[in-house]
């Protein structure tokens, strides 16, 4: 396995933990969404694109939807999302 799927692995595993464990502080998920956002920052040095990032975050978020002793994000939650990742769309449209 080459460092990019490596990386979107890892990626994954931390979101599935980020959604799956409601017995998290308020300072441990905040803790937990700064490093996720510098993750998915750091998938640049990788060659991620934010299409492939939001695939990963798409499919975590959607394992959890059945799930309901996971935690809901919340509309804050949407706001940790890097502004690249959540208005690429938005900027190849201009």
């Amino acid at each position: 396995m080459d460092n990019k799927q490596e990386y979107l692995a890892y990626l994954q595993t931390t979101f599935r933990d980020y959604f799956a464990d409601a017995s998290h502080t308020a300072i441990e998920r905040e803790q937990s969404k700064s490093f996720i956002n510098g993750l998915m920052v750091a998938g640049k040095i990788f060659g991620v694109t934010s299409e492939e990032l939001q695939q990963v975050l798409s499919r975590e978020q959607s394992h959890r939807v059945g799930d309901s002793s996971k935690v809901a994000i919340t509309g804050q939650d949407a706001l940790e999302v890097p502004a690249y990742i959540r208005f690429a769309k938005q900027e190849f449209k201009q």
